[in-house]
């Protein structure tokens, strides 16, 4: 994805919250928050800041850290998105946790199924 286009984004996925995918509206670099009640997620999640661009290099590593955690996102590991990192708080506690676009995530969806 370009990086022009990225601007336009509103809409984007956040890999491990808690474990789980969590698809949030907002704006690149924009601080939101964002309430996933126990009857849609389980459990109560509050995620708390931003999404934002970073170097591939910190990108790498916040994607190693999450797989680390939970293996069962290995297949965020052939992500090849703008590095887009979360950083803020789950319930309170401080995170980064990897992140793409809705548009990215559709795209490699349809790349995905149309190489079956």
């Amino acid at each position: 994805m370009e990086v022009e286009n990225i601007q336009t984004e509103d809409r984007f996925m956040i890999y491990n919250v808690m474990g789980k995918s969590i698809m949030v509206e907002t704006e690149l670099n924009k601080e939101f928050r964002f309430i996933c009640p126990i009857e849609e997620c389980g459990e109560f999640i509050e995620i708390w800041g931003i999404i934002k661009m970073v170097s591939l290099e910190e990108y790498k590593r916040v994607l190693k850290e999450t797989l680390e955690e939970h293996a069962e996102f290995e297949a965020i590991k052939t992500l090849t998105p703008t590095p887009l990192i979360f950083e803020g708080t789950v319930n309170g506690k401080k995170v980064k946790l990897p992140a793409e676009s809705v548009q990215s995530l559709a795209k490699r969806f349809i790349d995905t199924f149309l190489n079956l």
